[in-house]
């Protein structure tokens, strides 16, 4: 396995939809030319270990086919690579793809051979998040509190788009949730602050967009050297469908009840007893703990982009 061109994709992703993309974009690199070695990601977390092993091996390009979850595992396995240089291309198909929302290249998998021959490689920033036994990286989001009820509440809705089906079970995690004490410690270019507060979330972002098409953090940008902090304080059911119309819009901005913040760090810590559970790119984490602590890497991987497009071309 010594070809330049790595693809390691998640066959399960989006209902099997990956699986029925991977013969399509087989044909487009054959036609194109372009040597390839296919690797399938059998298991969570298989990904992170296949991106690893081809870091190692020196394959220079790595083709993601999956959703966030799957460009969630490859990165942490190319940052747990001393000196790795890999470029990403991506082929976005998840249930989500927020990520791929970030970047100017197409969506369907016959623009990939263009996009590795073409493309120009731009410098994305990652959150490192650590907690009590552990550490991890995350590309686009870290989520508190409801988001992670909402997490275990999607499958009921799995036949909705993933916009739609994000926001059916943000209401109906939303419907008696216990707001989380927390207190929080923000770091940014303007100094520190710190917040005490009854939150029904905690989010940080790179990039603009969550759960398929959310603009949660609408000024965030992946290489602006700083992660986007949403503070959702004290908000029942009633308010959350009051609002949510402007989280799919990106004017919630001036909602009382919530705190927007650019930030280089912050610190989240349980206000109670109890530990903290959490989310990172739409994937909920096995392991809980009483704080954690986030930071910014700025240019820390490198996407492929191709000329000529625009940003969101990988939401149309």
């Amino acid at each position: 396995m010594n070809e330049a061109t790595r693809i390691i994709a998640n066959p399960n992703a989006a209902g099997g939809r990956a699986a029925r993309v991977l013969p399509i974009l087989e044909r487009a690199l054959e036609s194109a030319g372009i040597p390839y070695t296919l690797q399938r990601s059998e298991r969570p977390g298989h990904a992170r270990d296949l991106a690893q092993h081809a870091a190692t091996q020196g394959a220079s390009q790595i083709v993601v086919v999956g959703g966030d979850g799957t460009v969630h595992e490859v990165v942490n396995g190319l940052l747990a690579t001393d000196g790795y240089s890999q470029e990403l291309a991506l082929c976005p198909v998840g249930t989500g793809n927020d990520f791929h929302r970030m970047v100017r290249a197409p969506r369907e998998p016959q623009g990939i051979p263009s996009l590795l021959r073409s493309g120009t490689p731009r410098a994305f920033e990652v959150g490192r998040v650590g907690w009590e036994g552990g550490s991890a990286y995350f590309v686009n989001l870290l989520g508190v509190g409801v988001d992670v009820e909402v997490l275990r509440r999607r499958s009921r809705f799995q036949r909705l788009p993933g916009i739609l089906q994000y926001g059916a079970a943000l209401l109906s995690a939303a419907s008696g949730f216990q707001h989380l004490p927390l207190r929080i410690e923000l770091e940014s270019e303007h100094g520190s602050r710190k917040l005490d507060a009854r939150a029904l979330a905690a989010l940080v972002t790179v990039g603009p967009s969550v759960a398929g098409g959310l603009i949660l953090s609408p000024e965030a940008r992946p290489d602006d050297g700083a992660l986007d902090f949403l503070l959702i304080e004290d908000l029942a059911l009633l308010g959350v469908m009051r609002h949510l119309p402007k989280v799919f819009r990106g004017t919630h901005g001036s909602v009382p009840q919530i705190t927007m913040s650019q930030i280089r760090r912050v610190r989240i810590e349980s206000g109670s007893n109890t530990p903290l559970h959490f989310e990172l790119d739409g994937e909920l984490m096995s392991e809980t703990s009483p704080w954690l602590e986030v930071e910014v890497l700025p240019d820390r991987i490198q996407v492929l982009e191709s000329p000529g497009t625009g940003p969101g071309e990988a939401s149309r």
